[in-house]
């Protein structure tokens, strides 16, 4: 639908196609919003939570983890204090090699790329303060996808962009078949839990190790990114923004 063709119709949003002309759809704009509440939520609103001052890890219904993975946290910790940019650490990757018995034990710094490091991601409050101050430029960045938002806030907004600290053999796995993005013919996590588990047994006696090895990941230049769409609704950035206690002001078209 165009958008001469919503305002006769007289949609609620007819005024607010994405980037693309596209209007609203509410299974797509719920992924931004719940990961958006699920932080505020955690930081600031779960009465076990919102005085804690260490670490959060993030994980997905759809994400299986290795036995060691808190114990690595805890050195990744450790080892931070020799990272003086690192602001976010994260125990996953989507690496098809694993290599336990040559990088087990190994991190690398790199900057943080939404595709690659929203896995068993891990911030603390400091850093959750900041993004939270960039709720404005969250709230309103036309796109869909909570991680490629964070990559634009990334940008436009923090002291200094994300660099991050992962783990080269990763700590967590992706076991979800279908999703948002993924419509495959098979939705059964069975064949991809069994890959699991087998990478888990051949990996086992390489697990829980002594100490980290620091390594530095490529340096690469970063585009902004530009946003995918999906999120040009002023209903959502009005929601998305209430999450927040913001008080902004949304300018409506003339």
């Amino acid at each position: 639908m165009k958008k001469e063709e919503a305002l006769v119709k007289g949609c609620n949003n007819a005024h607010y196609p994405d980037r693309y002309g596209h209007f609203r759809e509410a299974s797509y704009t719920q992924a931004k919003h719940h990961w958006w509440w699920k932080m505020n939520y955690v930081f600031d609103g779960l009465e076990v939570t919102r005085n804690h001052t260490g670490p959060f890890l993030f994980l997905e219904e759809d994400h299986f983890v290795f036995p060691d993975i808190l114990h690595v946290l805890n050195l990744m910790e450790l080892k931070n204090k020799d990272c003086s940019t690192c602001n976010i650490l994260c125990l996953g990757n989507y690496a098809k090699s694993f290599n336990f018995p040559a990088k087990g034990n190994q991190v690398e710094v790199t900057k943080w790329l939404s595709s690659k490091h929203n896995m068993g991601m891990v911030i603390n409050r400091s850093l959750w303060t900041q993004i939270k101050m960039c709720a404005k430029d969250f709230c309103t960045f036309d796109d869909y996808n909570w991680d490629w938002t964070l990559q634009h806030v990334s940008f436009s907004c923090l002291p200094s962009p994300l660099n991050v600290m992962v783990t080269v053999s990763s700590r967590v796995l992706h076991i979800g078949e279908c999703g948002v993005h993924h419509k495959g013919k098979d939705c059964s996590s069975e064949r991809v839990v069994k890959r699991a588990e087998s990478i888990l047994s051949a990996a086992r006696r390489y697990l829980f190790p002594t100490s980290l090895s620091l390594h530095q990941g490529l340096k690469r230049t970063l585009r902004v990114p530009k946003g995918n769409g999906g999120w040009g609704d002023i209903r959502d950035h009005k929601l998305c923004l209430q999450q927040a206690d913001k008080n902004y002001t949304l300018i409506s078209p003339r």
